[in-house]
């Protein structure tokens, strides 16, 4: 029987650092706990949007749900604008019946279990329309773990007990939102890039017939350039610059 596929998406990434504050940069700590969440996570396949700090659009990171096709894809975030505490988001367009609203139940539960011994103010489940939420064509949920801006909240993240309780609470909403029993404390998921595995691989069958898509003609080579690293960023491994002379 085949595991259930989890998408981890750690919010923000190169250029883009998210929120900054007390001397914290949002894109780091989003990166730091997917992956600690990748490593604790068993029974579940896990795939990453990105593993490393680099710069992902929002249409990016749909992409890559969309060629992964994931039962759960989970964005993390922390926050920032002078409130505290820690609060989820499913789509707000959904009904109640949606895959969605139960994992987000799930997750909500098990990472407020792991935070009430730090006494973290619960902001409550919600519904938004971000980008990632709305166009996705995957149950998706989005956590926002703390604000940034507040001076204790951003102090706990420096502390490793608190950060290994929040992975710890993570991974056991996901396995918990998948229908997934919780694993041993030394368990480990397999972990794979998103950007790479999404991708279909093998041979092409003689006989196969093949069409180009085109996303842009240039007249200048750095702009070429800069529609294939999009198109790389977003998972397209076989896109390449043909050049044609007039």
């Amino acid at each position: 029987m085949s595991k259930p596929v989890v998408l981890l998406d750690p919010g923000h990434g190169g250029y883009d650092p998210g929120a900054s504050y007390n001397g914290l940069r949002e894109k780091d700590l989003n990166l730091m706990l997917a992956l600690k969440v990748a490593d604790r996570l068993d029974g579940v396949k896990v795939l990453l949007t990105r593993e490393r700090d680099i710069y992902l659009s929002l249409a990016d990171r749909v992409a890559i749900s969309r060629r992964a096709e994931p039962d759960l894809f989970l964005s993390l975030h922390a926050n920032a604008g002078g409130g505290r505490g820690f609060e989820s988001f499913i789509y707000r367009g959904l009904g109640a019946r949606d895959p969605a609203v139960a994992m987000q139940k799930a997750l909500h539960a098990e990472i407020m279990g792991a935070l009430n011994r730090w006494e973290i103010v619960d902001r409550g489940m919600k519904q938004a329309a971000f980008y990632v939420l709305r166009y996705n064509p995957r149950p998706a949920v989005l956590i926002e773990s703390l604000f940034l801006d507040n001076a204790r909240e951003a102090g706990l993240w420096r502390e490793p007990p608190f950060v290994e309780a929040l992975a710890g609470g993570v991974a056991r909403g996901v396995q918990a939102a998948l229908g997934v029993p919780p694993g041993g404390a030394a368990a480990g998921g397999a972990r794979e890039s998103g950007s790479k595995s999404a991708v279909s691989g093998g041979g092409i069958a003689p006989g196969t017939t093949l069409y180009t898509v085109q996303v842009g003609a240039f007249a200048y080579l750095e702009n070429a350039r800069q529609r294939l690293s999009e198109a790389q960023r977003a998972g397209f491994s076989d896109a390449y610059i043909y050049q044609k002379q007039f």
